[in-house]
């Protein structure tokens, strides 16, 4: 380290200079300010070469000393010295991107240009009128204040034309891009470019409003100095303004890259300015306060999941390597297979229950009209003759078809769920009903049994819950049942609740109802 740190010492300011990230702009309004300072010294020297200026008055007035070399200038002159300026910038540009080194090379030569042919336009028109003193007028005012203006505004120019895509080539700025121009510069560029050529054009209105034999010079004076440097000073302020104003951006980009799955609980920071920049900080916390919720949710399903899979896994496992250590014990072996498929039954049907929660939520319904009615009366009928209905009553009443728009495959799904809950617990009946309002339907499954409590009518829908009286091996069941009820019922606009009876457990879901097709 101290040997590399030693070679970039000897290799001087220049060399660290050059690989700087940020040298075409340095180059570039340094051949900005040689160009027009070559200019006014090749015609204060022309200037001198044609010796002293005469004693006499018409004859000082009639010398045109420098003329022919002021015509060069204006045409093809403040070209090539353009052309200088932009070469300068493309070679001070190695190592960048091709896009880049192209663009600061481009802005550099119409910058340059610009502002070059608008000085030796003034030199053109002030030639004569002043032929015995422009070119002296030029060496005194380009030295001291067009050269230097010149240098900055090009620099300037090629600068906010850069922007972030001065990184050099292999080491991508934040964004990634190396031939993007931030917002900030395309501002400052804007603003300033607009704000130059309107106070120019001022400035030309003014001067075409004086009289004739008015002095021409402060206006172009102000022309080629006073605009360039407004122009440049707009710019600047823009830029720096665009920078307080991005700052919040920036401290939330900040902070949500560094938020990841295990820091969901870290939030923007939230400006107080009330602007469109706090309400995006304010959107971006709610958002990641769902994103937190969502974790927490599925952490704790995940942990339930695998809770309700290890306590079935361990008994069937248990059951069976008793019977294999100790077949001499074993009498029935037909009664272990036999509660043996009964645990890999019940594990089965959780694994799918697990399925569809995972599942369901990723697509949404399909949009067909189903007839609720002519479905609960098939799945009724169909209970009537499964071994949980055993020694129970189903009954159905549905006075009228009733339509509603969905999914047909998940609305079975929910009218088995509650109709497996109402086998569990009734003692003798069960009666399901469908009706139609004309603006919903409501389907209700009313069972005998013990009730629900109104302290458990909201618990009983949350998964793996299952209420003291249900939880045994042989009734109990994994404790989704309702809860895969109530997210396809939400899923398809309605809502599952558990209402008032006399009598046992009344659950009631509600369906927006759909018109019934005609013909």
């Amino acid at each position: 380290m101290a040997e590399q740190e030693g070679r970039q010492g000897r290799r001087g300011p220049l060399a660290v200079l050059r690989r700087h990230r940020y040298w075409p702009v340095w180059a570039a309004g340094l051949a900005a300010a040689l160009v027009v300072a070559a200019a006014v010294i090749w015609l204060q020297a022309e200037d001198l070469a044609v010796g002293a200026l005469p004693w006499v008055i018409p004859e000082v007035i009639g010398t045109d000393r420098v003329g022919p070399q002021i015509a060069f200038l204006a045409w093809p002159g403040f070209l090539w010295g353009a052309a200088a300026v932009g070469a300068a910038g493309w070679l001070a540009g190695h190592g960048h991107a091709w896009a880049v080194r192209l663009r600061a090379a481009v802005v550099a030569f119409l910058t340059s240009g610009a502002l070059l042919f608008t000085y030796t336009r003034w030199l053109e028109q002030e030639n004569p009128i002043q032929p015995w003193l422009v070119a002296k007028e030029a060496y005194r005012w380009g030295l001291m204040f067009i050269g230097p203006s010149t240098g900055l505004l090009t620099a300037a120019a090629v600068w906010a034309a850069l922007g972030g895509g001065a990184t050099l080539a292999g080491r991508a700025g934040p964004g990634g891009g190396e031939d993007r121009l931030p917002y900030r510069s395309r501002t400052a560029l804007v603003a300033g470019a607009a704000t130059g050529a309107l106070f120019a054009a001022g400035i030309e209105v003014l001067r075409r409003a004086q009289p004739d034999h008015a002095p021409g010079q402060p206006y172009w004076i102000a022309l080629t100095t006073g605009a360039p440097l407004v122009a440049l000073l707009t710019g600047v302020l823009v830029h720096v303004t665009a920078a307080r104003a991005l700052r919040p951006v920036e401290a939330i980009r900040r902070e949500l890259a560094d938020i990841t799955g295990q820091s969901l609980d870290r939030r923007v920071p939230v400006p107080p300015t009330g602007d469109v920049i706090a309400r995006l900080a304010v959107t971006t916390n709610d958002t990641l306060d769902r994103l937190e919720q969502a974790s927490s949710r599925q952490q704790q399903f995940v942990a339930d999941a695998a809770h309700e899979l290890r306590s079935p896994l361990a008994a069937l496992r248990a059951q069976l390597e008793t019977a294999l250590r100790h077949p001499d014990s074993v009498t029935d072996w037909p009664e272990v297979v036999a509660e043996a498929a009964a645990d890999v039954v019940r594990l089965q049907a959780l694994a799918d229950d697990l399925l569809l929660l995972a599942s369901h939520r990723a697509t949404a319904p399909a949009g067909e009209p189903v007839d609720l009615a002519a479905l609960a009366e098939d799945l009724v009928r169909e209970h009537q003759h499964l071994p949980d209905a055993t020694g129970l009553l189903l009954a159905c009443e549905t006075p009228a078809p009733a339509l509603v728009h969905g999914n047909a495959t998940r609305l079975e799904r929910l009218v088995r769920n509650l109709l497996a809950n109402a086998c569990r617990h009734a003692e003798t009946t069960i009666t399901v009903t469908v009706e139609a309002d004309g603006t919903s339907v409501v389907l209700t499954v009313q069972d005998d049994g013990p009730g629900i409590a109104p302290a458990d009518r909201s618990r009983v829908f949350d998964r793996f819950t299952r209420l003291d009286a249900s939880r045994t091996r042989t009734s109990g069941g994994a404790g989704l049942g309702l809860p895969i009820a109530r997210d396809i019922a939400t899923h398809h606009g309605g809502t599952l609740t558990i209402e008032d009876s006399a009598r046992g457990a009344r659950l009631a879901a509600r369906f927006p109802t759909v018109a019934r097709p005609s013909g």
